[in-house]
């Protein structure tokens, strides 16, 4: 159980920064035994405490003293036996007032950037959906499409199913990890090689039997195609055995399909042809993904989108970063002033 003023910290992989405070809006709710409930004696301000458990260097400590590999913990005895530093109640008053004033003020800045990244990303995903569906030539004639992806499509476009316009890959890899690049497929990004990217899981202590990728080939992630897990690569390569691997045909740029199938209307139709027995082990195998129809314009004019949408892309991909930039920046500011100001290192 958790009341108002508890602060709860994960005891499990405590530098992810999973601590919160728990007022009114929380009060009286149960939390899982992976956190530690920690209730202010009668003389600890709770806020105070909250800032004080949420600096860099108490969550260092927590670090320090947990136990594990994948998962790192600390007991709720261990836990308990770290030490903060606690001025006189008057100062924790103050100093939670001070902070709370001043990490709103971060936060509000904080969120208005993050609702204009939102609008710059629904902006980026407008952008690519009408250029595969309807071109980049705003004067064109257009036609019933015929499919569910899109109404409409230019006149001098047609329709075709995936398999006519890619073949399956299935070569696999013999060499050692030493000598081959690594792969992997990121929902937000696409296809990279492991490492370049903010990891996710661990990497394969081996690449036997992975699947071999070629540059231009389209990598599907079956399990999550329909959450755009599907990309084209840049790189010659290996990856995941659990991938499906696209070679494109004679006239098909695969770059203007790796902007097609990411889009929320395609994965609707991976959704659509998938099947299983939850959304997150929803599968989209080959023989449903080759049968998923999909607009096919001449090939000059895939090229010729596929360019545009690199270049609109790049700018906004550039405004997103600077922004997140900010944010980070911000984050990290109000760390050092949580910091500085709980230890009694800046005054208030």
């Amino acid at each position: 159980m958790v009341h108002n003023g508890d602060t709860i910290i994960s005891t499990v992989r405590t530098y992810l920064k999973a601590i919160a405070y728990i007022d009114n809006s929380l009060a009286d709710k149960i939390v899982s035994t992976g956190f530690s409930v920690v209730t202010p004696h009668k003389d600890v301000v709770a806020k105070f405490l909250y800032y004080a458990l949420s600096t860099h260097s108490f969550i260092s400590n927590v670090e320090a003293h947990s136990v594990g590999i994948s998962y790192p913990a600390i007991n709720n005895t261990n836990l308990m036996d770290l030490k903060i530093v606690l001025p006189m109640q008057r100062e924790q008053i103050q100093i939670a007032s001070y902070l709370d004033a001043k990490c709103s003020k971060i936060d509000e800045i904080i969120e208005k950037q993050q609702a204009i990244i939102e609008k710059l990303k629904e902006y980026k995903f407008s952008i690519i959906t009408e250029a595969v569906t309807k071109g980049i030539n705003t004067d064109v004639e257009l036609k019933d499409s015929t499919i569910d992806m899109c109404e409409q499509i230019p006149v001098h476009w047609s329709i075709s199913q995936n398999r006519y316009l890619f073949s399956l890959r299935d070569e696999k890899n013999y060499k050692p990890l030493e000598e081959v690049r690594l792969l992997s497929l990121y929902t937000d990004l696409g296809v990279f090689p492991h490492g370049e990217q903010e990891e996710r899981g661990n990497k394969a202590v081996k690449a036997e039997g992975y699947k071999v990728v070629y540059e231009n080939d389209i990598v599907v992630n079956i399990i999550l195609a329909w959450m755009g897990a599907i990309g084209r690569s840049a790189y010659d390569g290996v990856t995941s055995p659990a991938y499906d691997i696209y070679k494109p045909n004679e006239n098909v740029c695969s770059r203007y399909y790796h902007y097609l199938y990411r889009t929320k209307p395609f994965s609707a139709e991976c959704y659509k042809y998938g099947r299983g027995i939850m959304a997150m082990r929803w599968r989209t195998y080959s023989s449903e993904f080759k049968s998923i129809k999909v607009p096919v314009p001449p090939y000059i004019e895939q090229c010729q989108i596929a360019d545009y949408l690199d270049s609109k892309c790049e700018m906004l991909d550039k405004t997103i970063a600077d922004r997140n930039k900010a944010i980070e920046k911000l984050q990290e500011y109000k760390k050092s002033l949580i910091y500085e100001v709980v230890t009694g290192k800046k005054e208030v």
